[in-house]
């Protein structure tokens, strides 16, 4: 996950974009989100969450500063998102944040500016953040000791204390220093010191240059700002504290500047330390962070410049094994490709400090690094960063795995090494095989020709030593054993032309496959067929298929097959989605055009409608007249005569003047192209609004809230006879933002069978729920029309039971029936009225 000024993504490992918006997109559920700057991200391994953190508003007035955490280890996922005031006085505003954390408090420092000078410690709860508590509790701190005060990454789930570590005074009577800071105490009272300084007769400059422009670049005398020599990151790890920061030298008189960095104990004593430099001046090391290992090899990412080349990217390697206080020569790992000079038109010619450097949270062995490099450009303002990945050598630990263990006689066996510690030589056996033995990493084609089950031995080695692994009896071959048969789709509910790919998952390494289909009405497309392994299909013909796979081995075939799994055209009514099981389930998609705030399962508080509804938050949704849309799978609506489509809804206006509107589309040709049913907007009268308006963020918190209940509208009842006896039919609720209250929408119901409603009364003195029903249901009656009796009776008017009413205000009447699958009706009836409301039961 990338952070930077200019935005946020997310890639896989191999570099794949997955998710890319801007900074200010990022936290737009947060007020203020249109200043944004300094983002930094890091990752808690021990609870496995992304934290990040980013300051909005650069004056007194405006600052705020933004908190993120991820529910899960998926930055796809959700995220608890916090805000704070960094200066309830506003008489300062909070600069570029540091983050760290330890099994107890999230950490976040900065510098604070405007009408006074000084740093600012934030420590929050961890797991309450982690939580999603609505209010997470923090305190804290400000000081004039250091700055840029850098919390530290604490690689310890035990610890109870957290270090932070400043630069302070570079040049002091010969010795340069810095400072150490200690957060202890319990949870929900922090304590904050300063511990000293830690010093080196070897002193520095904190900065040089003309407002910092210091850092030279081929083909072009417009040195590149260095800022200054503030820490970067700290590491706890092993009862140890690692830092780094670049610094200029020589003092009095900079040339260029260098990595520093330094491994301390908890007291301050100085353990290691060490620099990335050039004595000769022709290179100058900058902008670095450190990473730290379990094996305690470290790894320091950092940017390169120079007279003789554009701006790079560069890393630096000391492995456990070194010497202390070493530090590997130095690689640059992406090469600058133009000069760089963007000043925003003031006077430093400004370079995004975007280091980052981590071990990978998989084995706590790799590192990442990203750094900023000067990108191509004809203008000389462009730059980009770039990713470097290592694996550190050490003694090996053999580890191994073949791609088949069980296998027909006769068949080849391929082996994959997996041994850590980066070994550079291999030395196989393979007990009962052909080919006895291998020098390759990873052999293939390893064939075992008699029955039986055989030792399988590796022994991998390298500089720093060698190891071996016996896995016994590891691959077991036999003369009669089939394929077993396993297959999936990529999906189940298809429109007509739309490709399905089938993925082969037989067992028992197969080597010929025939697919069948019933119907047969089926194209194989993109150069597969039906003796293809993982077939690309069209379907042709609306209906339901079912699906057989044929699979051979050396010992004989195996079929599967799939009764009914695919629904070409859709889903056949009785259609219902009650959304209790998320938009998945029943493949609904979303139309999000600006990446903001769009259609999604949301809580509800009511009862009668489950736990969960499909909803847009409106009430936090900046972005005027924007219009998302909520899709509907395919629906097959062959063989049908009539049809209606039915949905609740709950929706309260915000402001007097405007309203949200929700309409309601159909396609005939599964999404293509659109025509509208339906155009739903409150005029003030409740027409649309199923609540008095709501200047606070509504949620429907009881069954009056929803439509047909309470106050205002009724639920809609749309007919589609229209559009009976085609398939590809899909449905779109489209919402259009007037920065309202949120639209709720439920029970999305497509049948064959109209709603009655035989007096034309509103709707409100009957409701029944749940509806469609297992049998089991509750009717709610009204005392509004003097009505006296409730009776259930089914399509031929027969009378099912009956009941009397109270003289309640209201009377709810709980059915508990064995009623078979299919169409009843709710019959109230009273002096001079009667009306009726369907119900369906599966």
């Amino acid at each position: 996950m990338i952070t930077l000024n200019t935005g946020v993504r997310i890639q896989d490992r191999v570099g794949n974009n997955l998710y890319s918006t801007s900074l200010g997109n990022w936290w737009n559920a947060l007020p203020g989100n249109g200043g944004t700057f300094d983002p930094k991200i890091i990752y808690d391994p021990y609870n496995d969450r992304w934290i990040m953190v980013t300051p909005s508003g650069s004056n007194s007035v405006d600052s705020k500063l933004y908190l993120g955490v991820s529910q899960t280890s998926d930055p796809l996922g959700d995220w608890n998102m916090y805000w704070i005031n960094p200066d309830e006085s506003n008489q300062t505003w909070f600069d570029y944040p540091s983050i760290g954390f330890n099994k107890k408090w999230l950490t976040i420092s900065g510098n604070m500016f405007g009408n006074d000078f000084y740093r600012t410690v934030f420590v929050f709860d961890k797991m309450a953040a982690y939580n999603g508590d609505d209010n997470v509790d923090f305190t804290r701190f400000a000081t004039s000791q250091g700055f840029t005060l850098v919390p530290s990454i604490t690689y310890d789930n035990e610890v109870e204390d957290q270090y932070l570590i400043s630069t302070s005074n570079g040049n002091s009577s010969g010795f340069g220093y810095i400072q150490k800071f200690k957060l202890d105490g319990p949870l929900d009272n922090p304590q904050f010191e300063y511990e000293g300084a830690i010093g080196i007769p070897e002193p520095w400059e904190n900065g040089a240059g003309n407002q910092g422009n210091f850092l030279p670049q081929l083909g072009s005398s417009e040195k590149i700002n260095s800022v200054d020599s503030r820490m970067e990151n700290v590491i706890y790890r092993n009862g140890k504290l690692w830092a780094t920061h670049h610094i200029f030298l020589p003092v009095n008189n900079p040339q260029r500047t260098a990595v520093q960095w330094w491994c301390l104990d908890t007291d301050g004593n100085i353990l290691e330390r060490g620099r990335v430099d050039d004595p000769t001046n022709e290179f100058s090391f900058a902008f670095a962070t450190i990473a730290v290992n379990s094996k305690e090899d470290v790894f320091i990412g950092f940017d390169v410049f120079s007279e003789t080349q554009y701006a790079s990217a560069g890393y630096a390697y000391k492995s456990h094994y070194d010497e202390e206080n070493s530090m590997r020569e130095y690689f640059q790992y992406k090469d600058g490709l133009s000069p760089y000079y963007k000043t925003f038109g003031g006077g430093r010619n400004r370079w995004g400090d975007y280091s980052n450097t981590c071990v990978d949270p998989l084995n706590d062995l790799d590192f990442w690094t990203i750094q900023e490099y000067a990108e191509e450009s004809n203008t000389a303002t462009e730059w980009g960063t770039w990713w470097a990945y290592l694996r550190p050598a050490f003694q090996p630990e053999t580890e191994f795995e073949a791609d088949n263990i069980l296998v027909p006689v006769g068949e080849a066996v391929n082996f994959q090494d997996n041994t850590l510690g980066v070994p550079n030589a291999w030395e196989w056996t393979f007990t009962g095989a052909t080919t006895e033995s291998s020098s390759s990493q990873n052999p293939e084609g390893i064939v075992y020709d008699t029955e039986g089950s055989f030792d399988v031995k590796l022994i991998t080695s390298n500089i720093y030593g060698s190891d071996t692994l016996i896995k016994e009896n590891y691959i077991t071959t036999s003369s009669t054993i089939l394929p077993e048969v396993a297959f999936e789709y990529d999906k189940s509910i298809v429109c007509l032309g739309e490709v399905v790919t089938f993925t082969d998952n037989t067992l028992y390494m197969p080597n010929q496959w025939e697919w069948q289909f019933n119907p047969s009405t089926v194209s194989f497309i993109n150069g597969t067929d039906e003796f293809s392994q993982s077939p690309e299909v069209v379907f042709d013909e609306a209906g339901t298929y079912s699906v057989t796979l044929t699979a051979w081995n050396l010992n004989g075939s195996s079929e599967l097959t799939k009764f009914e799994v695919i629904e070409a055209g859709g889903y056949q009514p009785y259609f219902n989605e009650d959304f209790e099981q998320g938009l998945d389930l029943r493949f609904w998609t979303v139309d999000n055009p600006d990446n903001e705030n769009t259609w999604e399962i949301l809580d509800l508080q009511g009862f009668g409608h489950g736990s969960y509804a499909a909803g847009i938050n409106l009430h936090e949704y900046y972005d005027f007249t924007e219009r998302d849309r909520l899709i509907s799978p395919a629906i097959n609506m062959e063989g049908m005569s009539n049809a209606s489509l039915e949905f609740d809804h709950a929706y309260a206006k915000r402001y007097a003047q405007v309203t949200d509107s929700l309409i309601v589309l159909i396609s005939e040709d599964c999404g293509l192209s659109w025509t509208r049913l339906l155009s739903l907007g409150d005029d003030g009268e409740g027409n649309f609004a199923t609540h008095p308006l709501s200047t606070t963020l509504f949620i429907p918190s009881n069954l009056e809230d929803w439509c047909g209940a309470g106050y205002g509208s009724s639920c809609y009842s749309v007919n589609l006879d229209e559009y009976a006896g085609k398939s590809n039919i899909k449905f779109a609720f489209e919402s259009y933002n007037a920065n309202g209250n949120p639209i709720y929408i439920d029970n999305v119901h497509i049948s064959q069978f109209v709603g009655v409603d035989e007096s034309g009364n509103n709707m409100s003195d009957l409701r029944v729920y749940p509806n469609p029903s297992d049998g089991s249901f509750t009717i709610r009656v009204a005392k509004s029309q003097n009505y006296n009796k409730v009776e259930v009776v089914d399509m031929l008017g027969k009378i099912i039971n009956k009941y009397d009413l109270n003289d309640k205000d209201i009377s709810e009447i709980t059915v508990k029936e064995d009623l078979k699958a299919g169409i009843y009706f709710v019959r109230l009836s009273g002096i001079d009225t009667f009306k009726s409301q369907k119900i369906i039961v599966y």
